[in-house]
């Protein structure tokens, strides 16, 4: 036998000899901590997702590597346990370690030390059935420092996960996780990367263009169909071919902002669209509305900048370059929209850090975001063209000019003190009623158009008092400033945790707080837990970007929940807006 053979077998040899050691140190495992995570939120039945191993080995002590270990040494192993739906299609992926001569072993041989990923790829039985599943790994391993080595150890890790009942979407999650590997990063992994594989480059982003059309079904678009409607039907032109270019233009206007917008999102790691609403950028997007509407109105004699009218408003030589910088504007509309799918798409260009791919990508997400408006705009212009002449299309002008002053209502919304709204909205209908039954019913039009403007205004003003009577006025949960203290508390007394990530300028969030958190049976179910809500309106700010970095927030809304014993129940986050009913769901599978 070799000197190094000898060597290593006496170090095993001692590392087996009882030691003066505290009991607290009796094995590897205790200096050794262990968390694992899903990639996928859900996971089909049939799909291959991946599980990250996360070790952190406590500062002075090493774990042996997997491969080029001398003799007798125990290598890290990670297996899968018996019992599950699961089956691997390869062996786990282990980090590679760094070489060094420790312990009077005379080569040098792979160590591990402070925080490492084991990745491990496996495959859901198609006979899953949805609902909550843990996945059962083993992990086994050996801890050393520069003078001795505790006894092996082998860790039972458990991993949560929730299979996916069919044709529910999927969330690549844990990009904190998984895009900290060398190299990889969540691409390993992640729904853009299969399609690839499975797929190639044409059907990959054929269906980037369907996922842009899923995108039109984020709530934060909803206001680009009045806007729309507003800007094409007050143009007037005969060509038709001229309208489908201005409405063409006006789409890729919004592809350009959004794509661009997505890609420095992906590459700096920055909330979508958090910068663009800002109380500034905000502000900016009303005083354009505004600026537009009065062009209905026919009062640009009140010294509007030639700029503006001439780019925006445009007239029939420029009227494509006007709906090109509209659609400019528009797509910061667009900006903070979210779903699992953009999600997906924004982890695996951050993996690649490739913003000429990136770009492409977003470009065709976001075309296929306002394929919708391209027939909007086509047909919202030809408004114009159904009569060729008549003061009732004067009117109709109005009614476009007033939907445009209406919109920074929205917009301003998160700037808005509570309950302003309530008002604001219902007095603005009122308004429209009054204007448009009877203050713009002038002369020219039909005794029985009259009687329409009339009949029009005043369901505008029934809308009004309908509004104001039913206006939602929110139950509020009881949540306290996010801080690892009281998150600390919580896992003392044995407390489940709700954590909220929200922002001021984040509508989906209002729209959680009115839909979904004031539901009386949100409340009864969240009795007995602990209601934290993380404030990431200042963005920029350190300690916000040092929350983001800690849980790996890539959007707001997030929604975290963690048990009773601390640890989060990564399968169930949540991004986006959900109904009550599926948050019902999370809160009973926390447990």
């Amino acid at each position: 036998m070799s000197t190094q053979r000898w060597l290593a077998l006496i170090g095993l040899l001692m590392a087996a000899i009882p030691s003066p050691l505290p009991a607290a140190l009796a094995d590897s495992s205790s200096v050794v901590a262990v968390e694992a995570f899903p990639s996928l939120e859900p996971v089909h039945p049939g799909t291959v997702f991946s599980v990250a191993v996360r070790l952190k080995i406590k500062e002075g002590w090493h774990v042996n590597g997997r491969e080029g270990l001398p003799e007798f040494f125990i290598p890290l192993d990670l297996s899968l346990g018996r019992g599950g739906p699961f089956r691997s299609p390869g062996p786990p992926k282990y980090p590679s370690g760094e070489r060094k001569r420790l312990g009077g072993v005379g080569e040098a041989f792979p160590v591990l030390e402070g925080t490492q990923i084991v990745v491990f790829d496996l495959e859901l039985s198609r006979e899953a059935r949805p609902g909550p599943l843990k996945v059962p790994l083993s992990l086994r391993l050996q801890a050393c420092d520069d003078k001795l080595c505790l006894a092996p150890a082998t860790l039972k890790v458990e991993v949560l996960l929730r299979v996916g009942r069919e044709g529910e979407p999927v969330t690549p999650v844990h990009p904190e996780v998984f895009g900290s590997l060398p190299g990889a990063g969540p691409s390993q992994d992640n729904i853009i990367s299969r399609y690839l594989q499975g797929y190639g480059w044409f059907l990959t982003f054929l269906l980037i263009f369907l996922g842009g059309l899923a995108l039109n079904l984020t709530p934060c678009v909803y206001p680009m169909i009045p806007l729309t409607v507003s800007y094409f039907g007050s143009q007037r032109t005969e060509r038709p071919l001229l309208v489908l270019g201005r409405a063409a233009a006006y789409v890729v206007g919004i592809s350009v902002t959004y794509s661009s917008l997505g890609v420095t999102a992906a590459l700096t790691g920055k909330i979508l669209g958090s910068t663009l609403q800002s109380p500034w950028v905000l502000g900016g997007i009303s005083l354009l509305l505004v600026v537009l509407s009065l062009s209905m109105f026919g009062l640009y004699e009140l010294q509007a900048p030639a700029w503006l009218l001439n780019k925006v408003a445009g007239g029939n030589s420029k009227g494509t370059l006007g709906a090109f910088v509209m659609g400019l504007v528009f797509g910061i509309v667009a900006a903070p929209c979210v779903d699992p799918f953009s999600i997906g798409l924004l982890t695996f260009v951050a993996a690649k850090a490739d913003p000429v791919l990136g770009f492409l990508m977003f470009f065709t997400l976001s075309l296929g975001l306002g394929f919708p408006y391209l027939w909007l705009g086509f047909f919202s212009s030809n408004l114009e063209r159904l009569p060729k002449s008549g003061m009732w299309m004067v009117w109709v002008k109005k009614v476009f000019g007033l939907v445009l002053l209406g919109m920074p209502l929205y917009f301003l919304a998160p700037l808005f003190p509570k309950g302003v709204l309530h008002y604001a909205v219902p007095g603005y209908l009122l308004i429209c009623g009054v204007l448009l039954g009877w203050v713009f019913s002038g002369s020219g039009v039909t005794a029985g158009f009259k009687k329409f403007q009339h009949a029009f205004g005043l369901l505008l003003a029934l809308g009004a008092t309908g509004a104001f009577v039913a206006w939602p006025h929110p139950a509020e949960l009881p949540f306290k400033d996010y801080s690892p203290a009281l998150l600390e508390q919580a896992k003392k007394e044995g407390k489940a945790v709700f954590i909220d990530f929200t922002a001021d300028w984040c509508l989906p969030c209002r729209e959680l707080e009115i839909k979904t958190f004031s539901q009386k049976a949100i409340h009864e179910a969240f009795l007995g837990w602990v209601l934290l809500r993380a404030d990431l309106t200042q963005y920029s700010s350190e300690p916000v970007e040092e929350l983001k970095k800690a849980y790996g927030i890539m959007g707001v809304p997030t929604l975290v929940f963690v048990g009773p014993d601390g640890r989060e129940r990564a399968g169930l986050r949540a991004m986006g807006f959900i109904d009550h009913e599926e948050m019902l769901r999370r809160i009973a599978a926390t447990r």
